[in-house]
């Protein structure tokens, strides 16, 4: 298992809990102890792929390992891609620039610590970085992600006023139900359009929100503690990694498989897989 950072894991050290109510970190520290002392898997952490060649069944993988960077050449039968992916760095809404703006990994920490006590209103935007033309695909978690935390706000504060800024709600399968408990909860939901993005302007106590309701044809205004952006996912940067392995991308980074139905998790050369985000948002 070659791993670029210094451990196991990923984003996965950035989440706290499933939408169900699972520990993430737990479950995490658990597998990568598992994983580690397995006696038929050796791990090798900030370590690089610099060289491959071979076909199905004599794969030969040349490595730098750790920070000596010593090289060192492995035989093997298959690769499994594993990249993962990450967050989107907002470069709306004044994220970076207004202490109240944050991301939606950021409020979930940020509730894990400190809770909702001192939260008065609270108002999230989806689709931040995602269902664009630089990143077209919806990300499948923000809507789930944003939920969540609102949940986590109401249940921890009820008299929070959350509203969510949305284009579509994405709660696939099952999570429908965490929509419609948040409804009952009076999470607040409000439609807007691409071409009519709320408007975010800096105030005396956090943030002011403005944006179009729909239902009253009228602008409405909530000053906010906190914004909650809910930044949708970007394939790692596996550019150098693809043109060592002679694999396939598509325009936003994610490797392509052999075929979408038949073949999906293949990639088209033969003993070469894909797993996990690394092939597309899930």
């Amino acid at each position: 298992m070659v791993e670029k950072e210094e451990q196991l894991g990923g984003l996965a050290h950035r989440l706290t809990a499933t939408i169900e109510g699972a520990n993430i970190g737990q479950y995490l520290q658990a597998l990568i102890q598992k994983t580690s002392s397995h006696p038929n898997i050796q791990v090798m952490t900030q370590s690089l792929i610099v060289g491959f060649s071979g076909f199905k069944g004599n794969f030969t993988t040349e490595i730098l390992v750790g920070p000596g960077m010593y090289s060192r050449k492995i035989e093997h039968g298959v690769v499994i891609l594993a990249t993962g992916a990450g967050e989107y760095r907002p470069q709306e809404f004044l994220y970076g620039e207004n202490e109240h703006v944050m991301t939606q990994l950021e409020i979930a920490d940020r509730l894990e610590k400190k809770g909702a006590a001192d939260l008065e209103q609270v108002v999230m935007i989806q689709c931040v970085g995602s269902r664009n033309e630089e990143n077209p695909n919806c990300s499948r978690i923000c809507c789930q992600t944003a939920v969540k935390n609102a949940l986590h706000i109401k249940k921890d504060n009820p008299q929070t006023e959350v509203f969510i800024l949305y284009r579509d709600i994405r709660t696939y399968g099952l999570m429908e139900d965490y929509y419609a408990e948040a409804r009952r909860l009076g999470v607040l939901f409000f439609r807007f359009k691409a071409e009519e993005p709320p408007r975010v302007e800096s105030s005396a106590n956090g943030v002011m929100v403005t944006f179009r309701d729909h239902v009253l044809n009228r602008d409405l205004a909530v000053e906010a503690d906190l914004l909650g952006l809910s930044a949708g996912m970007v394939a790692e940067d596996t550019e150098e990694l693809a043109a060592i392995l002679k694999v396939a991308r598509n325009a936003e980074g994610y490797y392509m498989e052999a075929h979408v139905k038949l073949r999906p998790v293949d990639m088209a050369t033969d003993g070469i897989f894909v797993c996990g985000t690394a092939h597309s948002p899930k």
